[in-house]
């Protein structure tokens, strides 16, 4: 009997969590009007570059470059105090509220990512980018006051490699590989190696938007195109350096499920590992490489000459 009402208690605990998680979920994506309704409790924030932020920009946001918070050239996540300085510097606490928003269908998401693994609670990502804002853009720069950043660190969304390493052989774990067909099958090789983490299924990210906007599908196609998917799974994503991940990372996030993590270092560090296990493995073509290299210098001194001829 006591076993039983235990099992009850988990059950009911397990829905009143799925309950909050949609309960949250429905506000992550927000769009313009719902900007324009809150804009005195939010805060604004332009993840593109500076250049494309002083082209114009939504009045009243501030920028926030996401390549600004990854290391070069391997486009991880910087240290956790460089964050933190970074963030502060720019005005955002961690009680803050943040609508992000960019350009295409990417970097807002993986900035979305970036905040949620620091702590922050109440995120959101304008619904197709600065494309879909039907107001004026400005070019005048707005700037906080500095505040203090204390992260309050959420190990439960980051993957490292060793960390999927260990995983690779838990039932109760999904990787889940959001590149293209050609990328997962090792057709399409950007790395040392092509092909995918052993076990990994494949959705490419792309059909988490509505053709070939910026937008997200209504939620009702997101649910069933991961429908298969175990929600009581930890769900592991990745992509070729962490970006494409995060936005179905988010999409995840907006259907519910609760234990989802990225692999930010990606395919561009795991498929260059020969030590690591992978499949449907093809090797970059060095030679053909070189070759096209070779033929494009002849190509180039060919032109130099004909050039110097026609001079004299």
């Amino acid at each position: 009997m006591k076993h039983s009402y235990k099992i009850l208690a988990m059950t009911v605990v397990l829905a009143l969590l799925s309950v909050a998680a949609e309960a949250q979920s429905s506000r992550l994506l927000v769009d313009a009007d719902w900007i324009s309704r809150h804009s005195g409790n939010i805060v604004v924030v332009d993840v593109r570059d500076g250049d494309a932020y002083d082209e114009g920009h939504i009045p009243g946001a501030i920028n926030i470059p996401v390549n600004d918070l990854q290391s070069k050239p391997d486009s991880i996540l910087l240290p956790i105090h460089q964050v933190e300085k970074l963030l502060g510097e720019k005005g955002l606490d961690i009680n803050k509220a943040v609508v992000l928003y960019g350009d295409g269908r990417e970097i807002a998401y993986l900035e979305f990512w970036m905040l949620d693994y620091m702590g922050m609670e109440a995120i959101h990502v304008l619904d197709g980018g600065i494309e879909q804002w039907d107001g004026k853009l400005t070019t005048s720069e707005t700037r906080l006051p500095p505040s203090v950043f204390r992260a309050k660190i959420r190990p439960n969304r980051y993957a490292t490699t060793s960390y999927v390493k260990g995983a690779l052989k838990k039932h109760r774990v999904v990787l889940l590989d959001v590149r293209t067909t050609g990328e997962y099958k090792g057709t399409d090789v950007r790395s040392l190696r092509g092909g995918h983490i052993p076990g990994a299924i494949n959705i490419n990210f792309e059909e988490n938007y509505q053709g070939g906007s910026s937008r997200l599908k209504p939620r009702e196609e997101l649910e069933k195109l991961y429908g298969a998917l175990d929600k009581n799974k930890e769900i592991i994503v990745y992509c070729q350096t962490g970006t494409r991940a995060a936005n179905t990372y988010f999409v995840l996030k907006t259907l519910g499920f609760l234990n989802v993590r990225a692999y930010d270092a990606s395919w561009v560090v795991w498929g260059t590992r020969l030590d690591l296990p992978a499949e449907d493995v093809s090797y970059f073509n060095f030679v053909s490489v070189l070759k096209a290299i070779k033929n494009l210098e002849r190509e180039v001194q060919s032109l130099q000459k004909s050039r110097g001829g026609q001079s004299d």
